[in-house]
């Protein structure tokens, strides 16, 4: 078994979620959203992001306007998101439980 020198044990054993897909520094990240649409962002075009830990939640903040994650592992997709592993995110219904995108007014016509 080769083992990458340049990943950390936690990486290469730590527990891992079905609800995302990782990869090494994605373009662009996709956000499936519970009513079935997904929003395809650059990886660049993320403003900033803010946990809520006692809520489970986590808000990430782009042009169009805000995505919130809800679920017990939201704060472990924001570490591994921050780190750029992060290439699509879709609830599970265990670790996330909840994708959503609250528009801007002037992002609305799109």
């Amino acid at each position: 078994m080769s083992i990458s020198p340049t990943l950390s044990l936690k990486e290469q054993y730590g527990p891992k979620s079905e609800a995302w897909q990782e990869q090494q520094s994605p373009p662009i990240v996709r956000f499936w959203c519970d009513y079935g649409t997904c929003w395809a962002i650059p990886f660049f075009q993320i403003a900033f992001m803010h946990y809520h830990p006692e809520e489970q939640s986590l808000i990430v903040e782009c042009s169009p306007g805000s995505i919130v994650v809800m679920g017990p592992k939201a704060g472990d997709f924001c570490e591994r998101f921050c780190t750029h592993k992060v290439g699509m995110l879709k609830a599970d219904g265990r670790d996330i439980l909840a994708v959503s995108m609250a528009l801007r007014s002037h992002a609305g016509a799109m």
